[in-house]
């Protein structure tokens, strides 16, 4: 009470307290009518940014709760599909498991029968280490027979003989010491055969064929030949005539004339001169092709029927066509076939052993056999 009193002012009148009075009251409702309304306003704002605040919060806890209800729906289904993977997995386990338990017997059943044809190969008569050597040694010398009588390779047949004698060194078995020594026979044989050399002769063939083209054939006219009388020599010959005489027999000497008893071959049209250089062609190629073949008649035949024709449709004598017949004649003087050795002796010697050991083999058979009678 005593700030009351102190607050209100001291008036001088009644009229004055009376005045103010109600001034103050009316200003006190005022005031409280406006802290009334703010704080109304105030509130009801207040009470919007709450219901927009909470608005908000439910809907993202209505966001939260869907997407907590979506990933917990992916992860149902990743849980499904696991679940599925893992089933088939067991199922594919089981299959494998069984498939393996197919694999492990088959792998015991082939042991086994791996162990069954191991124990019957040892029981077989010639499973020896040198039972196969010795197969093999007879395989080479066959071979080696073959290649000499069938291909006529010698360099061949003394490579697989060489061979043959080194698996009958490995066998260090003292029975086959005769054998080794008809190998050595054989190989000293072939060596001894004449080398021909193919690949030298193939090329002189050839070259004698690109030299065709260039010969000098017989031309299409000949020259007109004068018929001229021999002048009947006199008794008494004057010095003049002895004279013309050793001139004569000097020119003689270094000019060559040919008497043709038979009459001259007409000249060749270009055609036939054609055709007669494919023919060489032809020839000389069918000689190359038996001297590789080592034919040796037809290897003859061909050369000789090439310088036939050299000689009869060449007519100069020039340096190309002399030097043509010379190589000619040098290859038909070689031996296109030599004489080959016969190599079969240590072959039939290792299978007259074998079968001596076959017949020893079978003798303690037959004589168990007799005593169990």
């Amino acid at each position: 009470m005593t700030d009351n009193v102190e607050q209100v002012p001291a008036v001088t009148t009644s009229e004055g307290a009376d005045k103010a009075a109600p001034e103050t009251a009316s200003a006190k409702a005022e005031k409280a009518k406006k802290k009334t309304s703010t704080a109304s306003s105030a509130k009801s704002k207040a009470g919007t940014i709450i219901a927009v605040v909470a608005l908000l919060l439910v809907f993202l806890s209505l966001a939260a709760v869907g997407g907590i209800a979506w990933k917990g729906y992916e992860l149902s289904q990743q849980v499904a599909n696991l679940d599925q993977n893992l089933r088939n997995s067991e199922g594919s386990k089981v299959s494998l498991q069984q498939k393996l338990a197919n694999i492990e017997k088959q792998a015991r059943l082939q042991t086994q029968q791996i162990k069954h044809n191991s124990e019957r190969l040892a029981q077989l008569p010639g499973a020896d280490r040198n039972d196969w050597l010795l197969a093999e040694v007879e395989y080479l010398l066959r071979l080696a027979n073959q290649r000499l009588v069938l291909e006529t390779d010698v360099q061949g047949s003394l490579a697989i003989l060489n061979a043959a004698d080194t698996v009958l060194a490995e066998t260090d078995n003292p029975l086959l010491f005769p054998i080794r020594q008809r190998v050595a026979d054989e190989i000293q044989l072939l060596k001894s055969v004449p080398a021909v050399d193919t690949t030298g002769a193939v090329a002189r063939i050839q070259a004698v064929q690109n030299q065709i083209a260039q010969l000098e054939w017989m031309p299409r006219t000949l020259p007109a030949q004068e018929n001229v009388d021999e002048p009947v020599k006199p008794l008494e010959q004057s010095p003049w005539q002895k004279f013309i005489d050793k001139a004569w027999s000097g020119i003689s000497t270094v000019v060559r004339i040919r008497q043709h008893e038979s009459a001259l071959p007409a000249p060749l049209t270009p055609d036939q001169q054609y055709y007669l250089q494919q023919n060489m062609h032809l020839m000389l190629e069918q000689a190359q092709v038996a001297l590789v073949r080592q034919q040796h008649e037809l290897y003859q035949q061909s050369i000789v029927r090439t310088k036939q024709w050299l000689d009869q449709y060449v007519m100069v004598e020039s340096a190309n066509a002399l030097a043509l017949q010379t190589t000619l004649t040098e290859l038909q003087a070689w031996q296109v076939a030599p004489a080959l050795p016969n190599i079969s002796g240590s072959l039939n010697d290792l299978r007259q052993l074998k079968q001596q050991q076959r017949r020893d083999a079978a003798l303690p058979v037959q004589s168990n056999n007799q005593a169990i009678k």
